[in-house]
């Protein structure tokens, strides 16, 4: 018989285990038989219980069979019904990650439109107490307006980006939105000072 030791051994390494001890000792219970000589009563007698114990052991080989069986069905089972929690949540994690790329890839186009907004306000030039006719000063206030019209949405988009990554725990979202809106803030205090030295 195997001496293999398994400290807690599973049902199904159990019967694993099992199904080796029976099949060792049918081998060898079989090698024993054919060597037997059967010349006396007690070579037959010891021959009719070695083949009792091997028949036992081919019992005991089918009931075995049958319990792995049963054993790796119910195993199945059970790891069908973890392959289906994982794969849910797989789904949930998949659809953070794909709501984090949406929200990342919004951050990345309003830091584009910041951008622009930067660069168009930066032609805006006007020397501190230069005197500005009426035509100009309307052209100015027409500018600062159309300038201001842009800067409204890209503000309240930073501040929406700011608080979905702050609820989202997505720091790189919250801390990035939060430095646009700092840009933003800076564009219109450049605005209002251009309109308080230049009031139309």
């Amino acid at each position: 018989m195997s001496d293999i030791k398994i400290k807690n051994p599973s049902p199904l390494v159990q019967t694993i285990l099992k199904l080796d001890n029976y099949f060792s000792e049918m081998i060898r219970l079989g090698n024993k038989i054919e060597t037997m000589e059967l010349k006396s009563d007690f070579d037959f007698e010891q021959a009719e219980r070695l083949i009792k114990h091997f028949a036992e052991c081919g019992e005991g080989v089918s009931t075995e069979v049958v319990a792995m069986s049963n054993t790796l069905t119910e195993l199945r089972g059970q790891a069908e019904q973890a392959a289906a929690v994982v794969a849910a949540r797989a789904d949930i994690v998949q659809a953070r990650k794909n709501e984090h790329a949406q929200k990342l890839e919004e951050f990345r186009l309003l830091g584009e439109k910041v951008r622009e907004l930067t660069a168009s306000l930066s032609t805006l030039r006007v020397q501190e107490g230069q005197e500005l006719s009426v035509e100009v000063r309307e052209g100015l206030a027409a500018r600062l307006g159309e300038f201001e019209a842009r800067l409204h949405p890209l503000i309240e988009e930073a501040q929406k980006l700011r608080t979905e990554g702050q609820q989202s725990k997505l720091k790189v979202l919250e801390q990035g939105a939060d430095s646009l809106g700092q840009s933003l803030k800076a564009v219109s205090q450049k605005i209002n000072s251009v309109r308080d030295q230049h009031p139309n």
